[in-house]
């Protein structure tokens, strides 16, 4: 999790000693140290998050780098949505490419040197950003592509340069806000086993591990969930108004991308909210707060697994962009059915299905 240690799943390294004591102060003058016993915790880690990551690497993998591929050998990019596609094929496909390490990690420790740590760990937090922010840009387009349709459609050559320029503007932001990874991740020896995570100085923990969880979950959650609901609330109220046949399903595509990013977003946020607010308010990680690290890290997995459900929601469901998949694979000696395969120019997942209602 950018700003926490390290990035999403390793908020447990907060506590990874299997036994931690804290003071628990009964009197003015005995301090009674507490146990606070978390090797269950560390143990379930071990387990869970290799075999979660695993199938995210390969499943994430083969989704974005089929939709790059089809873009690439079979698909003309005619619009804004097409430019946000390939960037957030490209984001997922950077960030699972760090998966490999902390799968190493969470098994044997960190192996690598500091240098490394900081790599993973910035290109893990700017392509958390960038896929986020991409989210947010074609939810906007699609307001555009439908609510505004002619306007969208007068200016489509001219968006098309300007979506490459905010394409561009989202990944300088993204490395901004991923300055702190570079800076404060390091490698450290936690009894006897090394581990990569963001080592803030004394004086500033608190600061700025507030700052960098602000700033997660504002754009990790609650700028992409709000311009969705805006932005989709409008295109369903659009679809309602005209008649067309193909208005259902595209409201059926809208409410499962609202869906999908609250129901596997929203707990991970609620948890680091709850986190944060702790750490605040008793200015240290308290037992409690420790043994909660449980619901971090499943929540943490679960929110991650949308680098797969990113290119099944915003480009599997469109029937033209399977027919151009099938296309590529014709093309690539992969499949005879040249019958069930048909170019017919550019694809809109939603397109624009209330173009000619006043025609």
């Amino acid at each position: 999790m950018p700003g926490t240690t390290p990035n999403f799943f390793f908020l447990l390294q907060f506590s990874d000693s299997p036994r931690v004591t804290t003071g628990d102060y009964v009197s003015s003058d005995y301090e009674i140290p507490e146990i606070c016993e978390v090797s269950g915790i560390t143990e379930f880690s071990r387990i869970f998050q290799p075999f979660i990551q695993i199938l995210v690497l390969l499943i994430g993998v083969c989704g974005n780098t089929l939709v790059l591929l089809t873009y690439g050998f079979s698909r003309k990019v005619k619009s804004k949505t097409d430019i946000y596609l390939i960037n957030l094929a490209i984001a997922d496909l950077l960030q699972l490419m760090t998966l490999p390490f902390w799968i190493t990690s969470a098994i044997n420790g960190w192996m690598f040197d500091n240098t490394m740590c900081k790599l993973v760990q910035g290109v893990f937090a700017i392509n958390f950003f960038s896929g986020f922010l991409f989210l947010t840009c074609i939810s906007v387009d699609r307001y555009h592509e439908i609510v505004l349709a002619v306007e969208a459609h007068t200016r489509r050559q001219m968006s098309i340069c300007h979506s490459q320029c905010i394409s561009f503007v989202v990944w300088i932001l993204s490395v901004l806000l991923s300055i702190p990874e570079f800076k404060y991740s390091k490698s450290q020896n936690l009894d006897g086993s090394e581990i990569c995570k963001m080592i803030f100085p004394e004086e500033e923990t608190s600061t700025m591990k507030s700052i960098c969880n602000f700033f997660q979950i504002v754009l990790g959650f609650i700028l992409p969930f709000c311009v969705m609901i805006v932005c989709y609330f409008s295109i369903i109220k659009t679809l309602f108004s005209c008649r067309c046949f193909k208005k259902h399903k595209a409201m059926k595509v809208i409410i499962s991308i609202v869906l999908v990013f609250v129901v596997f977003q929203l707990p991970y946020t609620l948890v680091t909210f709850m986190e944060t607010t702790d750490f605040i308010g008793s200015m240290q990680m308290s037992c409690e707060v420790r043994k909660r690290n449980i619901a971090i890290i499943i929540t943490s997995n679960l929110a991650f697994t949308r680098c797969c459900i990113n290119p099944i929601l915003y480009a599997f469901v469109g029937v033209k962009f399977r027919k151009d998949i099938l296309l590529m694979l014709k093309n690539f000696g992969c499949t005879s059915r040249a019958s069930d395969i048909r170019h017919r120019g550019t694809s809109r997942r939603f397109s624009t299905p209330c173009n000619n209602r006043n025609q």
